[in-house]
């Protein structure tokens, strides 16, 4: 579960960028989160991964109060988080499987299990013929697809998808949205942070529009022309 109470965050010029902000998100929802540039998106997503403080209000992540977060355990609830990023942030000098082994070995899994756990994440993607490649001998589409497989494989409770379609083509954005959906139905909370309205629109799921900073709308399966 993650509960926003009364967040708000005023950067240090003075821009208010998210004010009084109540929303909670039950596990295993798939929520869509949209807004017009300077809506307040980065601003929360960027609370949620702590690395931003609150200038006021509460979030809790399951028994984690973030407000009252000490740097020291900030680790620790990144871990349960999995992270997708439009800009994939691939190392470029990794395989795929190398790239998403590191994943692992950064939380210390013990080495005899990752081999095998990360070839069961890109059989997932479709990408266990690629495991070899490196991200410039990946498409656009497959690299977002070594992303999220890197982003499950350490097993997160919730997937934080940040225009996981912006970089790849129509067709891709459909297979991503799929995997996403499919990743929902075993149970992950997944966030996706877009401004792909067409993608919104068709999959019909909660959508939390952001405007000024404070939610405007909050509602399932609605239409929307513009965010």
């Amino acid at each position: 579960m993650i509960e926003f109470t009364n967040v708000s965050k005023v950067y240090p010029n003075g821009t208010r960028a998210l004010e009084n902000v109540d929303l909670r998100i039950e596990d295993g929802e798939f929520v869509f989160i949209v807004g017009a540039s300077g809506a307040g998106k980065t601003t929360l997503t960027k609370l949620l991964l702590c690395e931003e403080k609150l200038s006021g209000g509460k979030i809790m992540i399951d028994r984690f109060n973030l407000s009252r977060m000490s740097r020291f355990k900030i680790p620790k609830i990144r871990r349960t988080m999995g992270i997708v990023f439009q800009d994939f942030r691939l190392l470029p000098n990794m395989t795929a499987e190398e790239n998403i082994a590191f994943a692992m070995h950064v939380v210390g899994e013990p080495k005899k299990s990752i081999h095998s756990r990360v070839m069961n994440f890109l059989k997932l993607v479709n990408l266990e013929d690629k495991a070899g490649c490196k991200p410039n001998e990946l498409s656009g589409g497959e690299q977002q697809r070594v992303a999220l497989a890197r982003a499950l494989v350490s097993n997160p409770s919730v997937i934080i998808a940040d225009e996981p379609t912006a970089n790849v083509d129509p067709r891709m954005a459909i297979e991503i949205m799929e995997l996403l959906l499919k990743i929902n139905s075993f149970g992950k909370t997944v966030i996706v942070i877009t401004h792909n309205i067409n993608l919104v629109n068709y999959y019909k799921q909660r959508v939390i529009t952001l405007k000024e900073g404070q939610i405007a709308s909050d509602r399932k399966g609605g239409m929307f022309d513009e965010v």
